[in-house]
């Protein structure tokens, strides 16, 4: 197995489309923003727990996971074409500030203190 560490997102959200959310009562839309974040974290800890069992099983029946060199994970990093400021720039396209969008998210990340491997933002408009 192959430890890459390449930053992939793995999304937990509640989605739900715009007209929808707009019928909803108010109560409804309350409670489910409330307990947006907790229902992010506790499902994103089920999927790390899992993850972690896997490995850990992975190892037990005799399997190695070998990890990327940073450098080789920069080079691959590197070779992937951008396909966040592809998705960034449909949606400039279609009129919503996608550039902004994903600029803001890399903002957060960054301000978290996560270091990417690659710069996926790009210039705004």
């Amino acid at each position: 197995m192959l430890k890459a560490d390449l930053g992939a997102v793995n999304s937990k959200t509640i989605t739900v489309n715009k007209d929808y959310w707009d019928a909803l009562p108010g109560e409804v839309k309350t409670a489910l923003t409330e307990v947006a974040v907790e229902y992010r974290d506790h499902v994103a800890g089920i999927a790390m727990d899992r993850a972690a069992a896997s490995r850990d099983a992975y190892v037990k029946q005799g399997g190695t996971i070998v990890e990327m060199s940073s450098e080789d994970r920069a080079t691959w990093a590197a070779a992937i074409p951008n396909i966040a400021a592809e998705w960034a720039q449909g949606l400039d396209a279609k009129g919503e500030d996608g550039t902004a969008m994903l600029n803001t998210y890399l903002g957060k990340l960054k301000d978290a203190g996560y270091t990417g491997v690659r710069d996926w933002s790009i210039a705004s408009n």
